[in-house]
């Protein structure tokens, strides 16, 4: 008998075949282009099974004179390999690694299959044009039809709900509703600043560009803008909603009945219905990449769109004083919480340093006490992603999850390694945080793999650069100590971190690829952190958040360097000292003074003890 994903699958070709589809594109996004989604949107997971927060599929049909069968494949990034490889097999995809070698993008996939469409009607591309981005369409055009976009050989239908109407009525497993949470305001005391002055300061950079309306559906964006935060996306305090910025008013579509001092605030259903109903002679600014397909044709009669990034990216990536401020409160809370959990287990590994053996505890058993420890913490909300503990083996999955089914036992004395990437949110701001334990004493391979991921982080933490250098210019310092090894990581060296947002912002970020928007400035927060993964042994991976600071100013420019936020030490056990450069020996010193100095009033006397024994200098 077939299983629910075949069947899901089934019914999806078979509509295709009545809609005259030739492929389907489903994103795993919103109507916002929202990395992490509502329950309402994992549409991914109900035809895929694929749980990750990252991936495209796109299914295929059986065209009629081609003898292979129906297909479904899925990009995903190299934090999910592994991972998707293992939920695919529930549902017959095809995992495409993207990145790899030989294995085609999905551009270059549908332009393979238009290009070999031997039916005598065009290859039509089908999907929800609320879920893509009009930039993504707009390259797949590129890639299938070149400049001009057309071709009588391949068509695009954007108002296909096929995916949706099929979840939707299926009684077995229901469609979860799209809900709408409180909606609360982020005092001045916090933001730094009021909506009005950053209404003000978007308004200048509209004038400048002769805009007489600004669109906004970036949920972060939005939320920063108006100094409102909400409930609507799990460990994301951002809420659904559309913003548009005339000279004279800031109309707010969300779906709650609430309403804020200065803003007009209107049904979230009404928004699409509002784009065509303003006035024709106004000049639109829109995000071509942030904005849908939907939002895009809609406005698509108008001669003289303004189609470039949103000038909001910019302002909420440098953060003010006031969040810098806030932001070193929340991590010296995060700080405290953490080092209290990383004592508490070295304590009960000590306990257990003679022989191998179970304490009881399990990945979701420690993650738990660590949530309690946050949770203790004053203007704790939540955490900001869901916790990453990794024992052994699983730490090699780069964004694995323990649930019930996949907890594993912690096992002391033996040295394996418990990687822990987690983070939270408080009114002072967001923290992500990634430290690698030992619990026992680690083989010699382990502390060589350990102190290559720390070199590193250190060399990143201690670069000196230029204000405004891209991003992928600093990302090969904290790859190269693993490129000596012959190791690398698939996934970015760092990303923007929001205030009390998104764990994920851009437009900064440490990593290979380069895009012109990509650029470290003053006063930006980013993380940093390298790993190494070796499927079925271990992962190492060592994240701190660092504050772009200025160190110098002379005739080549002003010149910035990192300063950290997290205070949480490094594992002492794994650190083998003589690999370590005097440059990086000293920085690791410093930092680690600057946690002890940090966190050692807020210990008690026996976690102080431990921490001056492990930040004492190398």
């Amino acid at each position: 008998m077939n299983n629910p994903f075949t069947q899901r699958q089934n019914k999806l070709f078979t509509a295709m075949k009545e809609e005259g589809i030739s492929a389907f594109l489903l994103t795993m996004s919103d109507d916002h282009g929202s990395e992490y989604i509502a329950p309402h949107f994992q549409t991914i997971a109900y035809y895929t099974g694929f749980t990750g927060s990252a991936a495209t599929v796109l299914f295929v049909r059986k065209q009629e004179k081609d003898p292979t069968e129906d297909k479904v494949y899925l990009w995903t990034d190299g934090r999910y390999f592994l991972q998707a490889a293992d939920e695919l097999g529930q549902s017959g995809g095809i995992l495409m690694k993207q990145g790899m070698k030989d294995v085609p993008t999905l551009e270059e996939m549908v332009k393979k299959l238009a290009d070999a469409n031997n039916s005598e009607t065009p290859f039509c591309l089908g999907f929800d044009g609320k879920l893509v981005s009009a930039a993504e369409v707009r390259a797949l055009k590129k890639a299938v039809c070149g400049k001009t976009l057309k071709s009588e050989k391949f068509s695009v239908k954007g108002d296909c709900r096929l995916c949706n109407e099929i979840w939707e009525e299926d009684k077995e497993c229901p469609r979860p509703a799209l809900s709408f949470g409180k909606i609360r305001e982020l005092s001045e005391t916090y933001a730094g600043a009021s909506k009005e002055q950053k209404l003000t300061e978007i308004r200048a950079k509209m004038e400048q560009e002769g805009a007489d309306a600004l669109i906004l559906t970036d949920l972060d964006e939005i939320a920063w803008c108006m100094n409102l935060r909400g409930e609507d996306i799990a460990y994301h305090p951002v809420f659904y909603s559309f913003l548009i910025i005339t000279k004279e008013k800031a109309e707010l579509f969300q779906g709650t009945e609430q309403s804020f001092e200065g803003i007009h605030s209107r049904p979230y259903a009404e928004f699409y219905d509002a784009l065509l109903k303003l006035p024709k002679e106004d000049r639109i600014w829109v995000d071509e990449k942030a904005a849908s397909h939907q939002v895009m044709e809609l406005l698509s009669t108008r001669k003289d769109l303004i189609k470039k990034a949103s000038p909001v990216i910019l302002m909420k990536a440098v953060k003010n004083e006031t969040e810098i401020r806030h932001m070193k409160k929340a991590h010296l809370k995060d700080g405290v919480a953490l080092t209290k959990w990383i004592f508490s287990l070295k304590k009960r590994e000590k306990e257990f340093e003679d022989i191998a053996l179970d304490p009881g505890l399990s990945e979701l058993s420690v993650s738990d006490e660590l949530q309690s420890l946050r949770s203790r913490q004053e203007h704790y909300i939540e955490d900001s992603f869901a916790p990453i503990l990794a024992f052994g083996e699983h730490g090699a999955i780069v964004h694995y999850e323990p649930t019930p089914q996949t907890d594993k036992a912690l096992v002391f004395g033996q040295g394996e390694y418990l990687l822990a990437d987690t983070g939270a949110h408080y009114l002072e701001g967001t923290t992500d945080v990634t430290r690698t334990i030992s619990l026992g004493e680690p083989t010699s391979k382990q502390k060589q793999h350990y102190t290559a991921v720390l070199k590193g982080h250190l060399r990143l933490l201690a670069a000196t650069y230029l204000d405004g250098a891209p991003g992928s210019s600093l990302d090969q310092l904290a790859r190269e100590p693993l490129y000596e090894l012959g190791l690398d990581y698939r996934h970015g060296t760092g990303h923007g971190v929001g205030y009390l947002l998104s764990v994920h912002e851009g437009p900064n970020a440490f990593r290979m690829k380069h895009t012109a928007d990509n650029v470290i400035k003053e006063g930006m927060i980013t993380s940093d952190e390298p790993g190494v993964y070796l499927e079925g042994e271990y992962g190492i991976r060592l994240e701190s958040l660092i504050l772009s600071v200025r160190k110098n100013e002379t005739e080549y420019g002003t010149f910035l360097g990192f300063e950290p936020l997290t205070m949480v030490p490094f594992d002492r056990e794994s650190i083998l000292a003589e690999d370590l450069s005097e440059k990086e020996r000293e920085t690791l010193n410093a930092y680690h003074k600057q946690v002890y100095d940090s966190l050692q009033e807020y210990l008690t006397e026996e976690e102080k003890d431990w921490l001056k024994a492990q930040t004492k200098p190398l």
